[in-house]
C-alpha cells in the first residue's frame, strides 16, 4: 500500500493513529476483493496526490487530468471508496472522543472543561439556596427536527455503527491475537457490506422515515444516556436521585413540521404520535422484562413493605392469570415486575388492566424502590428506570406542530367573516373577540363551529375561496386537539408560528386551535404557541409584536394557562441567509436582550428556543460555548434548542458520547444561570452594531444586489442536483414549481450547497469588510473580554479553516465568462477576514491555538479533495446531458457532506 499523505500528520496519539490505520488497511483488503489490487492503490494515489497538490506539488495536478479522462461510469468506485474513507475517519474520531472521556473520567487532578462536575466547582462559592434554585427550576428542552442536512442512509448508518463495535473491541488490551484476528474479519465483512450498498437514497425520504430514524436515536442511545446524566447531576450538585423533574425533555419535528412540506399534515401527526407511544412501550416494556429476570430476590432475604404486599394483592385481583408460572410466589420483586409488564402490554393495546398514564407507571416503580430494603439495589437499575419513565413517559418525545404564517391567516380568512379585507389592527379585534366567544362556550357547545368545507363555495361572501392548504392548516388544529384527548398533555409540545412576522399570525394560530376545544371549554389543555421570528428585520420587530400581543386580553388568558411562560423562537438559519453571519448573531443577541426586559415588565416568565443548525452560518457553535455566549440573564434555567440532521448522528451515536453531549448543554445552562457574564461595555456593543451593519451591506450587495450572483450559486455548486439526493421529504424552496431564487430558497439548501464547493461563503463574506474598517485593539479586547464575540470570532476561524478557495477555484469551470468577475471579490474578502481574524487573535495560522483540531481536519482532506475534483468533472458531464454521471455526482454529494460534517 502507498505510504501515508503528505503534509500535517494526525497528532501523536497512537490509539487514534491505530485506528485510522487499521481502518485503511481493513478497506485496502476490501477493494482488493472487490475490485482489484490495482484499483486499491489507485485509490491511495488519488489520497496523495490530493495532498500534494494542497501542499504546492506541481507534479500532482495530474490528479486532475486523470479524474477527467475516466469515464463516469469508472468514477463511481473512487466516489465510493473516499467517502467510505471519510467516514471510516470520522469512527476513528468519535473512539478517540470515547477514549478522550473516559480518560477524563479517571483523572483525579481536576473535573474535565464543560462537565458537571466543573459547575460544581464553579459553583461551591455561591449560597447553596441560590445553586439550588436553579437547579429546581431547569427547563432544557432538546427537539430533533426532520431538516435534511444528514446525507447518510439509514442503511449505512447501521454499518458504521457495526464498524464503531468492532472497532471498539479491538481496542481492548485483553484481546488477543486469535481473537483480533475474529474481529478484524467481522470488520472485513462489514465492510464488504457497506461496500455493497448503495449510498444515496432509491426514493425520497417519507415523514414516516424520518420519524423512525428520530425514535431510533430516543430509543437506543438517549434512553439509556438520560438516567446516567441525571445521576452525575445528583452526585455533584446534590439533587435528588432519582430526580423528581426530567433534567431534560426531548421534542421532535418529524411528522409536525408542516412548514413548506406538503407530505405533513393532519394525518401525519395522529401516525407519528401511535408510532411514539409504540416505541415507548415497547422500550419501557423491554426495561422491565429485563429488571424481572434480574430481580430475584426472595421474601425471606428482604423486608416486603406492607404497601407493596397490598399492592400484589390488588393486581392478582385486577389481572389474575398474569403471573408466569415458574414465578415463585416468595419473589416479590420479580412478581410486582410481571405484573406491570402486562399493564405496560395493555396500555399499547388500550385494553383493560392497562396503564392510562405514565404517572401510573412511575407510582409502581417509586414502591419497589421504597421497598428495595437496599440503598444500592434502590439507587440502581430501579432508579434509573424511574428516571426513564418520567423523562420519556409513553411518547419519548412530544410532537412539535409547525406552520408558515401565511397559511395560518388564509385558513382563517376561510372560517371569519370580514377577516380577508380587513388590515392589521382589524384582524387583531375581529380575533381577539371570536377567541374570546370561544372561550366563553359552555362545555356542551364544544367543537368546532360549523365552517366551509375545502373546495366549496363560501357560504358569506366576505370569507375568501378555501383551498387545499387551508383546509389542511385547519385539520391540523383538530388533530392536534385529537392528539391531546388520545395521548394526554404531554403529547404536543407547541405550535410553532414559522415567518411570524404580526401580532395577527400568532391569534390566528390560537384561534384554530381554541376552535377545536384546546386550551378551551372542553377542558383540553393549552398548547404552547411560539412565533418562528426568522429574518434580521423580524428579530428586529420581535418586541413590538410581542409589546401588543401582551395587551391583548385574550393572549394574557393563554399565557397564564401556558404557567406564565411565553416561549419565543429564535430563527439563525434565515436571518444568517438574509443579512449574513454578523448581523444574524448581533440581531439574534439584541433581541433577546429586549425580549427579556420586556417580558419581565410583564411578568412573563420568557424562554428562548434557538433554532440552530450544524454549520457555523447556522449557529453551529460548540453547544456549550454557545449557550454561554447568549445574553446575560436570558437563560435563567429555560432554554430550548434544536438538534438537526448529522448534528444527532454525530452527538448521539453512542450512549457515553450523548451523555457528555447532554451534559455539557445541561452545565452551560447552570453555569449560566448561575454566574452569568457580565454585560458588555457600551464600546463594545457600538462596535459590535457597526460590524454587523457594515457586514449586513457588503454581504447583500454580493447576493441579492448583483444580478450575476445567483447564475453564480446555480453553477458554481450542485444546487439544483441536491433535490435529487433525497435528503429529506421537504422541498428545497419555499416556492412554487420549485423555484430556487435565493429569496425563496430554504436556508440548508443554501449552506449546503456552499459547503459542497468548500466556500462556505454564508459563514464569514460581509465579515472581512466591517472587521477591516474597525478598530483592531478593540476588538481584540472584545474576544478577550466578550464570550459573546470571542464566540463569534471562534466560529469564524473555524468555517474559514474549513474553506478551501484553492479548491473551490476549480468549480470556475462550470461558471460563465461574465460571472467569473464576482470570483475576485469572494477571494478579496476572504483575504480580508482572514487577515482580521488572525490579527484578533494573534495566531500564526487559522486554528493554531488548538493543533489537535487543526490536524484531524487536515487529515481528512486528502479524501475529500478527490471527491471535490470529481463532483466538478461530473458536474460539466451531468449538465451536458451525460445520464452515467448522474448517480455518481450524487455520491460525490454525500461523500463531501460526510467529510466536511457540519454541512447544514
Amino acid at each position: 500500500m502507498p505510504d501515508a499523505a503528505p503534509g500535517p500528520p494526525l497528532p501523536d496519539d497512537a490509539p487514534l493513529r491505530q485506528d485510522t490505520e487499521r481502518l485503511e488497511r481493513l478497506l485496502g483488503d476490501v477493494l482488493v476483493e472487490q475490485e482489484g489490487r490495482a484499483f486499491r492503490d489507485r485509490v491511495f494515489w488519488l489520497r496523495d496526490r490530493a495532498a500534494g497538490l494542497r501542499w504546492g506539488d506541481a507534479d500532482s495536478e495530474d490528479l486532475v487530468g486523470f479524474l477527467h479522462r475516466l469515464p463516469s461510469a469508472q468514477l463511481g468506485p473512487f466516489v465510493r471508496a473516499c467517502s467510505m474513507q471519510l467516514q471510516l475517519s470520522n469512527i476513528a474520531e468519535e473512539l478517540e472522543r470515547l477514549r478522550r472521556r473516559r480518560a477524563y473520567d479517571s483523572d483525579a487532578r481536576g473535573p474535565q472543561r464543560e462537565s458537571l462536575a466543573a459547575v460544581a466547582a464553579a459553583a461551591a462559592a455561591l449560597p447553596r439556596a441560590q445553586r439550588d434554585a436553579v437547579v429546581a427550576g431547569l427547563d432544557v428542552g432538546l427537539v430533533m427536527t426532520a431538516h435534511p442536512t444528514d446525507a447518510t442512509r439509514r442503511s449505512i448508518f447501521e454499518h458504521q455503527q457495526r464498524v464503531w463495535d468492532l472497532t471498539e473491541r479491538l481496542a481492548d488490551p485483553r484481546v488477543g491475537p486469535a481473537r483480533a484476528r475474529a474481529l478484524e474479519d467481522e470488520l472485513r465483512e462489514t465492510l464488504t457490506i457497506w461496500w455493497q450498498t448503495d449510498d444515496v437514497r432509491a426514493i425520497r425520504p417519507r415523514p414516516e422515515d424520518e420519524v423512525r430514524r428520530t425514535l431510533r436515536a430516543l430509543e437506543t442511545v438517549l434512553f439509556d444516556a438520560v438516567p446516567a446524566l441525571a445521576d452525575e447531576l445528583a452526585r455533584r450538585l446534590g439533587t435528588a436521585w432519582p430526580p423528581v423533574r426530567p433534567v431534560v425533555r426531548f421534542g421532535s419535528w418529524a411528522g409536525g413540521d408542516m412548514d413548506g412540506n406538503p407530505n405533513v399534515g393532519p394525518e401525519t401527526i395522529a401516525e407519528t404520535l401511535d408510532r411514539h407511544r409504540a416505541a415507548a412501550l415497547r422500550t419501557l416494556g423491554e426495561r422491565v422484562d429485563g429488571l424481572g429476570r434480574r430481580f430475584s430476590q426472595a421474601n425471606r432475604n428482604l423486608f416486603v413493605t406492607p404497601e407493596l404486599r397490598a399492592s400484589l394483592a390488588r393486581d392478582a385481583a385486577a389481572l389474575p392469570g398474569v403471573v408466569p408460572t415458574g414465578t415463585s410466589p416468595h419473589e416479590p420483586f420479580r412478581r410486582k415486575l410481571a405484573f406491570v409488564a402486562e399493564r405496560l402490554r395493555r396500555a399499547q393495546d388500550r385494553s383493560d388492566g392497562g396503564y392510562a398514564r405514565p404517572a401510573e407507571l412511575v407510582e409502581d416503580l417509586e414502591l419497589l424502590h421504597r421497598s428495595a430494603s437496599s440503598q444500592r439495589v434502590a439507587d440502581g437499575q430501579l432508579a434509573a428506570l424511574v428516571t426513564q419513565a418520567r423523562t420519556f413517559g409513553f411518547l419519548l418525545a412530544s410532537l412539535d406542530v409547525r406552520q408558515s404564517a401565511g397559511p395560518l391567516q388564509r385558513a382563517v380568512a376561510t372560517l371569519l367573516p370580514g377577516y380577508a379585507v380587513a388590515d392589521e389592527d382589524e384582524r387583531q379585534v375581529l380575533l381577539a373577540d371570536a377567541i374570546d366567544a370561544l372561550e366563553r362556550r359552555a362545555p356542551t357547545d364544544a367543537g368546532p363551529p360549523d365552517g366551509p368545507d375545502a373546495g366549496a363555495a363560501p357560504a358569506d361572501p366576505t370569507l375568501a375561496e378555501p383551498d387545499e392548504e387551508s383546509a389542511r392548516t385547519i385539520a391540523a388544529a383538530a388533530a392536534v386537539a385529537t392528539a391531546l384527548r388520545d395521548h394526554g398533555p404531554d403529547a404536543i409540545g407547541s405550535l410553532i408560528i414559522a415567518m411570524a412576522r404580526r401580532p395577527s399570525d400568532v391569534l390566528c394560530a390560537l384561534f384554530l386551535l381554541r376552535r377545536t376545544g384546546v386550551g378551551g371549554a372542553e377542558g383540553l389543555p393549552a398548547v404552547p404557541i411560539v412565533p418562528l421570528f426568522e429574518t434580521v428585520e423580524d428579530l428586529d420587530a420581535a418586541p413590538g409584536t410581542m409589546e401588543r400581543l401582551y395587551g391583548i386580553a385574550v393572549y394574557g388568558r393563554q399565557i397564564a394557562r401556558c404557567d406564565g411562560q411565553q416561549e419565543l423562537m429564535l430563527g439563525y438559519s434565515d436571518s444568517a441567509k438574509d443579512g449574513g453571519f454578523f448581523a444574524s448573531q448581533w440581531g439574534l443577541y439584541a433581541a433577546q436582550e429586549r425580549l427579556v426586559a420586556q417580558a419581565d415588565e410583564h411578568g412573563v416568565a420568557v424562554r428562548f428556543f434557538h433554532g440552530r443548525g450544524g454549520s457555523t452560518s447556522r449557529g453551529g457553535a460548540p453547544a456549550h460555548r454557545a449557550i454561554l455566549s447568549q445574553p446575560p440573564g436570558s437563560i435563567r434555567g429555560r432554554i430550548r434548542i434544536t438538534e438537526q440532521g448529522e448534528v444527532i448522528s454525530q452527538r448521539y451515536a453512542h450512549p457515553e458520547l450523548a451523555q457528555r453531549s447532554l451534559e455539557q448543554t445541561l452545565s452551560a445552562v447552570l453555569l449560566a444561570s448561575m454566574t452569568p457574564s457580565e454585560e458588555p461595555p457600551a464600546a463594545y456593543r457600538e462596535e459590535m452594531a457597526r460590524l454587523a451593519g457594515d457586514a449586513r451591506r457588503a454581504y447583500r450587495a454580493l447576493v441579492y444586489e448583483d444580478d450575476r450572483f445567483e447564475r453564480l450559486l446555480h453553477q458554481a455548486s450542485p444546487l439544483a442536483e441536491l433535490a435529487a439526493l433525497n435528503i429529506g421529504s421537504r422541498p428545497a424552496s419555499r416556492g412554487a414549481g420549485g423555484t430556487q431564487s435565493v429569496e425563496q430558497l430554504r436556508a440548508i439548501p443554501w449552506v449546503f450547497s456552499w459547503m459542497q464547493n468548500r466556500i462556505l461563503l454564508p459563514a464569514w463574506f460581509g465579515c472581512g469588510t466591517a472587521l477591516a474598517s474597525g478598530e483592531r485593539d478593540l476588538q481584540r479586547r472584545m474576544r478577550e473580554d466578550w464570550p459573546f464575540f470571542a464566540t463569534l470570532v471562534s466560529m469564524l476561524e473555524m468555517s474559514l479553516f474549513k474553506t478551501d478557495l484553492g479548491v473551490a477555484e476549480r468549480y470556475l469551470e462550470l461558471v460563465e465568462d461574465d460571472v467569473r468577475p464576482l470570483w475576485d471579490v469572494i477571494v478579496d474578502e476572504h483575504a480580508r477576514v482572514h487577515d482580521a481574524v488572525l490579527e484578533i487573535t494573534g495566531g500564526t495560522a487559522l486554528l493554531s491555538s488548538s493543533p489537535a483540531l487543526q490536524a484531524r481536519l487536515e487529515h481528512r482532506n486528502p479524501w475529500i479533495d478527490p471527491l471535490s475534483h470529481i463532483q466538478v468533472a461530473l458536474l460539466q458531464r451531468s449538465r451536458a446531458g451525460e445520464e452515467a454521471a448522474h448517480d455518481p455526482l450524487l455520491s460525490t454529494i454525500a461523500g463531501i457532506a460526510a467529510g466536511m460534517r457540519n454541512t447544514g
